[in-house]
C-alpha cells in the first residue's frame, strides 16, 4: 500500500522524520540509530507506506545519498585535529593500526565464508565495518562515566576511524576497478594520474579557500555557504574526472580545513553550519535506505547466517583485535576485556554502504544487491546489543566511574574556587575554566582539574575527556561571556545543565536584561551578583546544614545547592527551589543579605 506522494512532500516527510526520530531518541536516551531504525522499518517494509527509492526513482535516491556521504565525510575529517595525535597512548595507536588491519582482514573472511559475499565486496564492505562513529559511542561513554583510559581510547577510535573507515573501503574498490579491467601499465598510469588529480583538486580548492579567507574576500556570513558549496561542488566534479573520486576529493579538502583551523579559529566559523546539515543529512538518508528495504530481502538477509556472523564480529574479530592490538602496553587487563567488548557501528556505516552497493550493482558485481540489508542488520544489531549492555559491560570488568555527577566551573574567583574546594570534599569532581590563563598554580593546588585549550570552541572541546561532568556554571564577571558560554555548553551538557551567576550589582532584574530561557538558569537568587558572592567568601564560608534542620535556613540566608545521599548535587536557581528534601546536605550562605548589606554600607561610610 504505497501512497503517491508529491516530491517534494515526500522528501519534506523524511526530512521531519529523520529529525523527530533525533528527539525522541533524545527523550527515551536510546541510541538515536534504534529509533530510526524502526521508524524506517515501520514506514518501508513492515506497513508499505512508501519505498523512497521506487518512488524517487534510481538516479534521484543515489544522487541524494552521493551528496550526503560527501557532507559527511567532509564533516568527519575537518574536525580531526593533528595536535592531539601527538598525546595519544602506544595502545591508542597499535589499535588505530594493527587493530584496525586485524579487523578488517577477519571481516573481510567472515562476509566472504559465513555471507557468502565475493571477496571483493567482503574487501569494501570489511573496510566500512571498522567505522565505530562518534555518535554513537559518546553518548554511552557519557551516560556510564567510563573511566579515563578506555574512554579516551573509544573517543579516539571512534573519531579518526569515522573517515577514515570509508576510505578504506574507496581505496579498495579502487584496486578491484584497476584489476576487473586490466593490469596494463597504461590503464594503470591514467587511473593513477586521475586519483592524484582528484585528490590535489582538494587541495587546490582548500588552499584557494584560504587565501579568500585571509584576503577578506568573503565575509563571515558567506564563509559557511561557501565552504558547503565548495564541498557540493568538488565532489561533483571529481566524480566526473573519476567515477566515485568525489570521496576522496572531499577528505583531502577536509583535511586541508582541519590544518588551517590551527592558525585562525575563522576556518572553525562553518562548523556548526556543517555539523548541523550532516546530522540533519544522516537522520534524513538513514530512514530512506531503511525504508527502501523490502520484506523479501530482509527476510532472506535476517537469517541465522547474518545472526552467526554478528556473533563472530562481538565475540571473536574485536577481541582478537584487541587483545593483539594491545599487547605489552599500558592497558590493564580489566580495560583490555572491556575494550574488546565495545565496537558499535554507527549510522555513517550504513549510508556510505548504500553508496558502494549502487556503485558494486552498476557493476553487475554478484550479491551487491545485499550489501544494504546485511550493512542495515549488522549495524542494528551491534547498536542494540550495545546500546543496552554498555553500562552492564562496563561494570562487569569495573571500567565504569563510580564518581558523583562532576561540576565544570568556568572562570576562576574567590567564591569559584571555595565553591569548588567544599564540593570536592563531597568527592565531587571539580574541572575549572580558565578565560586567562593566569593562577593556573593556584588552581592546581586546590586539586582541580583545568580545561587547557578554548572551552567554548567545539572542535577543541570535542577531544576534551568532560565524561565525568554532568553540570556548568559560568562564574565569570562578564554577562557577554556568561550568556555566549551558555549558548555554547548547552549542546554539550543540556539545557537542564548549564547555570550562571548575575554580573552586576547595578541592575536588579535579571529577567530585562537576558533572554527568558537563559533567565530561567539563573544561579541562586535574582539580583544576586557576581561581585557580592566574592565579597562574602573574602570574609565567610559556606555553611553545610542537614536537611533535617533546614528550619534553620532563614530569608537573610542564600541557598546554593542541595546533596542528596548519593552525593548527586543540585543547584538552587532562580524558578526553582530545592527546600523538602529530608535527607541529604543543604550547601548555605549565612546572613548572606545582611553581610552585604553592612559590607556595603561600610564602603559608604568610607
Amino acid at each position: 500500500m504505497n501512497f503517491e506522494l508529491p516530491l517534494t512532500l515526500s522528501l519534506v516527510l523524511f526530512l521531519t522524520l529523520g529529525i523527530l526520530s533525533q528527539w525522541i531518541a533524545n527523550l527515551l536516551k536510546w541510541p538515536a540509530i534504534v529509533v530510526m531504525a524502526i521508524v524506517g522499518l515501520l514506514v518501508g517494509p513492515i506497513f508499505g507506506l512508501v519505498n523512497p527509492q521506487e518512488h524517487l526513482g534510481h538516479d534521484i535516491f543515489s544522487t541524494i545519498v552521493s551528496l550526503a556521504v560527501a557532507i559527511i565525510l567532509f564533516e568527519g575529517s575537518s574536525n580531526l585535529d593533528f595536535r592531539e595525535l601527538k598525546g595519544v597512548s602506544k595502545a591508542l595507536v597499535k589499535i588505530l593500526s594493527i587493530g584496525a588491519a586485524i579487523s578488517w582482514f577477519l571481516g573481510m573472511l567472515g562476509l566472504h565464508y559465513i555471507l557468502s559475499f565475493p571477496l571483493s565486496i567482503s574487501a569494501v564492505l570489511a573496510g566500512l565495518f571498522l567505522i565505530s562513529g562518534p555518535t554513537v559511542i559518546q553518548p554511552l561513554l557519557k551516560q556510564t562515566k567510563v573511566k579515563n583510559n578506555v574512554d579516551t581510547i573509544l573517543r579516539w577510535e571512534s573519531i579518526i576511524l569515522d573517515p577514515i573507515g570509508p576510505m578504506v573501503a574507496l581505496g579498495l574498490y579502487f584496486i578491484i576497478f584497476v584489476i576487473k579491467q586490466d593490469f596494463g601499465f597504461q590503464v594503470i598510469l591514467v587511473f593513477l594520474v586521475e586519483l592524484v588529480a582528484a585528490a590535489l583538486i582538494g587541495i587546490l580548492v582548500a588552499y584557494v579557500f584560504k587565501w579568500l579567507v585571509e584576503q577578506n574576500r568573503i565575509s563571515q556570513n558567506l564563509i559557511a555557504p561557501i565552504q558547503f558549496v565548495c564541498v557540493l561542488l568538488i565532489f561533483s566534479i571529481s566524480d566526473f574526472i573519476l567515477p566515485e573520486s568525489g570521496l576522496l576529493t572531499v577528505t583531502v579538502f577536509g583535511l586541508c580545513i582541519a590544518m588551517f583551523k590551527r592558525g585562525d579559529f575563522i576556518y572553525s566559523e562553518p562548523d556548526h553550519f556543517i555539523e548541523h546539515t550532516s546530522m540533519i543529512l544522516v537522520s534524513t538518508v538513514f530512514i530512506l535506505i531503511t525504508s527502501s528495504l523490502t520484506m523479501d530481502v530482509l527476510k532472506e538477509t535476517f537469517n541465522w547466517w547474518l545472526i552467526l556472523f554478528c556473533f563472530v564480529m562481538i565475540v571473536c574479530v574485536r577481541p582478537i583485535s584487541i587483545f593483539v592490538a594491545t599487547l605489552n602496553t599500558e592497558i590493564a587487563s580489566n580495560e583490555r576485556r572491556f575494550l574488546s567488548a565495545i565496537m558499535p557501528r554507527g549510522i555513517v556505516v550504513l549510508t556510505v554502504a548504500e553508496f558502494f552497493s549502487t556503485l558494486l550493482i552498476d557493476a553487475n558485481v554478484p550479491k551487491a544487491e545485499y550489501i544494504t540489508s546485511v550493512t542495515f542488520g549488522f549495524v542494528f544489531i551491534t547498536v542494540v546489543f550495545y546500546g543496552f549492555s554498555f553500562k552492564t559491560i562496563a561494570k562487569r570488568f569495573k571500567v565504569s566511574s563510580n564518581e558523583p555527577s562532576g561540576v565544570l566551573l568556568v572562570g576562576e574567583s574567590a567564591f569559584s574556587n571555595h565553591l569548588g574546594t567544599v564540593l570536592k570534599q563531597h568527592h565531587i569532581p571539580i574541572m575549572v575554566f580558565l578565560q586567562k590563563q593566569r593562577g593556573l598554580t593556584q588552581t592546581e593546588a586546590l586539586g582541580f582539574e583545568t580545561f587547557e585549550g578554548n572551552l567554548l570552541a567545539h572542535h577543541e572541546r570535542i577531544y576534551a575527556d568532560l565524561t565525568r561532568y554532568d553540570y556548568s556554571l559560568l562564574l565569570t564577571s562578564s554577562l557577554m561571556v556568561n550568556a555566549y558560554a551558555f549558548t555554547e555548553l548547552t549542546n554539550e551538557f543540556g539545557l537542564k545543565n548549564v547555570f550562571m551567576v548575575d554580573s552586576s550589582n547595578h541592575q536588579k532584574n535579571m529577567k530585562h536584561r537576558v533572554g527568558k530561557q537563559i533567565s530561567n538558569h539563573i544561579l541562586f537568587k535574582e539580583g544576586v551578583s557576581y561581585q557580592e558572592l566574592n565579597q562574602y567568601v573574602k570574609t565567610k564560608c559556606i555553611t553545610e546544614i542537614d536537611a533535617s534542620e533546614q528550619s534553620t535556613i532563614t530569608d537573610d540566608d542564600l541557598l546554593l545547592y542541595y546533596i542528596d545521599d548519593n552525593k548527586e548535587i543540585a543547584f538552587q536557581t532562580v524558578n526553582h527551589t530545592l527546600l523538602g528534601k529530608e535527607t541529604g546536605i543543604y550547601g548555605v550562605l549565612k546572613h548572606f543579605h545582611s553581610t552585604i548589606s553592612s559590607l556595603k554600607n561600610g564602603n559608604e561610610d568610607q
